[in-house]
C-alpha cells in the first residue's frame, strides 16, 4: 500500500490545483495518513463509475435481450442462468490471480496501471464476442471474457483506497464507490433505450466511457512497480497461494468477505431478474422494456447516491461501521418482499426504492470494512482481488442457483420465490459480520 508523505515534491497540478498532493504508491504497505483531495476522491469515483457500466448495463438488461433473441421465451430464463454462471468461474479463478500479479507487477508503470489497462481491453473483446454471437456457446465465452477483464480492472482499481486513502476518509470514499455501481446502471439502462435497434451498439457504446475515466484516474494515481527484491521469483504454488488467505489466521477478513458475498447474492436476485419479472409476471411488453428498467433504476440510483454518501460521512463521524450493515441488510429484506409480493408495477418501484435504501447505506461502509480487515501482509490487491468475488460472484451465483428457486411450483417462473430467497441471504450476511472484531 502506499505511503502518503507530506507534499515535498511539486502537485500533480499546478499551485493551487485540483488534486491531492499524492506521492507515488509504496510497495511496502505503509498505511497512508496523508488526506486525499475531493477531486481525486471524484476522479477514482468516477472511474469506477465507468469501469461498471461496461460490465453492468449487459448484467441488468442487454445480455437479457440478447439470450431472448437467441433462444426460446420458455428457455430464456434458465439459459440466462447458466451463461451467467460461466461468469463465475471467471470471477472465482481471475480475481485472485489479477490482485496477486498486481501486488507483484514490476513494470515501469506500476503495480496497478497495467491491469487496469488490459482489464478493460478484455471487457472490450469479450463484449464483441456477445454481440456477434450467433449461438449461446459463444455468448458464454464473451461473458467469460468480460467478468476476466473486469475481475482485472477491480482487482487493481480496488487497493488504490488502501493504497492512498487514510481510514479518516474511507466511509466517505466507500459510500461513493458504493454508488458507482447503481449509478452505473442507471447510466447503462439510460444508453440502452437508444440502442437496442443495434445489437452491436447495446453492448459497445457502454463501454466508450471507460477510456475517459481510466485516462483520468492513471494521470492522478502516480503508481509504482513493486520492488523486485521484496517480490521475489513467482513460482508456480504462488499462483495457486492467490486464491488462499487463511481464515483462521485473519477470521475479521473472512467474516467480512462472508458477509458481503451474501448480502450481494441477495440483491443479485434483483438485479439480474427484473427484467423478466416485468415482462413475465407485471406483463410488460418487450418494447417497453428498456425504459421501465430504466425508470426502476433511476428511482433506485437516486436514493443509492444519497444514502451512500450521507451514510459514508456519518460512518466516519460516528467511527462506526458493523451498526450500519445490519440495518442496511433489514431494509435491503423489506424491500425484496414488497417486490416479491407485487402485482403492479407501483409496488415493484416502491420494492425497488426500499431496497436501494437498504443497498446504499451498505455500500457506505462494506469497503471501508474491507480495507480495515485486510491482511497487512498479504497484500492490497491479492486481499482486495479475494474480497472482490464477493462484488462480482453473485451477479453470476445468483443467476446459477436461481432456477432452483424458479422450479418451486412447477412453472419455470417462481419469481416471488426467487426475492424471498434473496431475503434469507441478506439477513444471514448482515450476522455474518458479527464475530468482526477489528470493526466497530
Amino acid at each position: 500500500m502506499s505511503d502518503l508523505h507530506a507534499p515535498t515534491s511539486p502537485p500533480l497540478v499546478a499551485p493551487g490545483g485540483l488534486l491531492a498532493r499524492i506521492r507515488p504508491s509504496n510497495p511496502h504497505g505503509a498505511e497512508p495518513t496523508e488526506p486525499v483531495s475531493g477531486w481525486f476522491m471524484f476522479i477514482y469515483f468516477f472511474a469506477q463509475v465507468a469501469a461498471w457500466v461496461g460490465i453492468l448495463t449487459p448484467v441488468v438488461v442487454t445480455i437479457a435481450l440478447r439470450v431472448s433473441e437467441i433462444t426460446t421465451a420458455a428457455e430464456r430464463a434458465t439459459q440466462l442462468g447458466y451463461v451467467l454462471s460461466v461468469g463465475a468461474f471467471g470471477c472465482m479463478v481471475a480475481a485472485p490471480i489479477a490482485g496477486t500479479l498486481s501486488d507483484r507487477t514490476t513494470s515501469r508503470w506500476g503495480r496497478r496501471r497495467p491491469h487496469i489497462v488490459a482489464g478493460g481491453a478484455f471487457l472490450l473483446l469479450g463484449l464483441t464476442i456477445i454481440a456477434f454471437s450467433p449461438n449461446m456457446w459463444l455468448l458464454g465465452l464473451g461473458w467469460l471474457i468480460c467478468q476476466v477483464g473486469s475481475q482485472f480492472n477491480q482487482a487493481a482499481m480496488n487497493a488504490i483506497l488502501p493504497d492512498v486513502v487514510p481510514e479518516g476518509q474511507r466511509g466517505r470514499m466507500s459510500g461513493l464507490l458504493g454508488l458507482s455501481a447503481t449509478l452505473a446502471m442507471m447510466l447503462g439502462t439510460w444508453v440502452t433505450q437508444y440502442t437496442t435497434g443495434s445489437t452491436i451498439a447495446m453492448f459497445l457504446v457502454p463501454w466508450l466511457l471507460i477510456p475517459i475515466g481510466y485516462g483520468l484516474l492513471l494521470a492522478v494515481f502516480p503508481d509504482t512497480p513493486a520492488d523486485r527484491a521484496t517480490v521475489g521469483r513467482f513460482r508456480a504454488k504462488d499462483l495457486a497461494l492467490s486464491f488462499w488467505i487463511n481464515p483462521v489466521r485473519y477470521p475479521d477478513f473472512s467474516f467480512a468477505l462472508l458477509s458481503r458475498l451474501l448480502v450481494f447474492v441477495g440483491t443479485a436476485f434483483l438485479t439480474t431478474y427484473q427484467a423478466y419479472f416485468l415482462s413475465d409476471h407485471l406483463n410488460v411488453s418487450t418494447s417497453e422494456l428498456a425504459s421501465f428498467v430504466f425508470f426502476s433504476t433511476t428511482v433506485t440510483a437516486v436514493i443509492t447516491v444519497f444514502i451512500s454518501i450521507t451514510g459514508g460521512w456519518l460512518s466516519d463521524r460516528l467511527s462506526r461501521r458493523k451498526p450500519f450493515v445490519g440495518v442496511a441488510a433489514l431494509i435491503v429484506s423489506a424491500g425484496l418482499v414488497l417486490i416479491g409480493t407485487s402485482d403492479t408495477f407501483n409496488q415493484f418501484i416502491v420494492g425497488a426504492a426500499v431496497t436501494s435504501l437498504g443497498q446504499g447505506l451498505y455500500y457506505s461502509v462494506d469497503i471501508a470494512v474491507a480495507a480495515a480487515v485486510i491482511p497487512k501482509d498479504e497484500g492490497a490487491a491479492k486481499a482486495m482481488g479475494v474480497f472482490q468475488i464477493a462484488n462480482s460472484l453473485p451477479q453470476s451465483l445468483a443467476p446459477a442457483i436461481a432456477p432452483l428457486f424458479l422450479a418451486i411450483g412447477g412453472t419455470g417462473q417462481n419469481y416471488q420465490a426467487v426475492f424471498f430467497a434473496g431475503v434469507v441471504f441478506a439477513i444471514l450476511g448482515a450476522l455474518a459480520l458479527l464475530p468482526v472484531r477489528g470493526v466497530k
